[in-house]
């Protein structure tokens, strides 16, 4: 059965990988990186295509009736909170050798720590962009469900 590591504990699975070239431990916590970026920027594109959408058909999905105006209102609200995660979160820009710890371990601990944090924010956002699209698509349930 898998263990959840905490940050000691996975520098020193790392280290039996890798031995201790500190190069190839950067490596890994910086591809670590590059793909939550990746990940951050494809949740971005998701919440666009549904504001550019919703600026297109959004008007006339909230004139439709009621219940649509609040699930696209509803939606809108969770995908721009889903933005504001990624923001704050995952594309929070900071370089992995512009800070360090008394020691490379504890350097490393700290970058492992900064990954968890991002990889959190990225969960939250996720959950958020699914909560917003969710109330966009009831809202276009209900509209279609008007719609002659």
């Amino acid at each position: 059965m898998l263990k959840k590591l905490n940050p000691k504990e996975e520098l020193a699975f790392l280290k039996e990988i890798h031995g201790a070239d500190h190069s190839k431990l950067f490596g890994v916590l910086r591809e670590a990186f590059a793909l939550l970026q990746t990940r951050a920027q494809m949740l971005l594109g998701l919440a666009t295509i549904c504001l550019t959408i919703t600026g297109f058909s959004g008007p006339r999905m909230a004139q439709s009736n009621g219940v649509s105006r609040f699930f696209i209102g509803f939606g809108l609200i969770f995908v721009l909170a889903a933005v504001a995660a990624v923001l704050v979160g995952p594309l929070r820009f900071r370089w992995v050798t512009a800070w360090r710890a008394d020691t490379m371990d504890e350097t490393l601990i700290e970058n492992i720590r900064r990954r968890d944090s991002k990889t959190s924010w990225y969960r939250v956002a996720t959950f958020l962009l699914l909560v917003g699209l969710t109330g966009y698509l009831l809202s276009l349930v209900f509209y279609l469900s008007t719609v002659e």
